[in-house]
């Protein structure tokens, strides 16, 4: 294969297979997006949506942010997709990749604490459970 330097959108309800290389495939019903690796080496890149992890902006133009670290393929390939347009970047260091793990789960963690129920909503779900 031969690295992609542009993604087209295609807002799917699931997954094909095989994947069309340029193309990113949205899916709101899972709230993914999959793609092969823009370097061109086959790899499946699948992106779980969130306020916390990664957003994708359509304005006739796909992009998808933050940036694509392929740290799980042999390829690690590190790029931005910005208005289909592929903007390369250098590889992640193993330490690198550990730090950018890290500050995810932070923010997966921090989204979750704004999203817990107070005290009367926890009250009322057990009472429910009990009736």
């Amino acid at each position: 294969m031969t690295p992609t330097d542009h993604f087209a959108a295609e807002f799917v309800e699931s997954f094909p297979s095989p994947l069309t290389p340029g193309v990113l495939y949205v899916s709101t019903k899972y709230s993914m997006t999959v793609h092969l690796c823009a370097c061109g080496c086959g790899g499946e890149v699948a992106v779980k949506l969130a306020p916390a992890r990664y957003r994708v902006v359509f304005d006739g133009n796909i992009s998808l942010s933050p940036s694509v670290a392929a740290t799980a393929l042999p390829c690690n390939s590190h790029y931005f997709i910005t208005r289909g347009e592929v903007d390369w970047h250098r590889q992640l260091s193993a330490r690198q990749t550990e730090r950018v793990r890290a500050a995810d789960q932070r923010a997966v963690a921090a989204q979750r604490a704004d999203f817990e129920p107070g005290w009367p909503v926890r009250l009322l779900r057990r009472l429910r459970g009990r009736a």
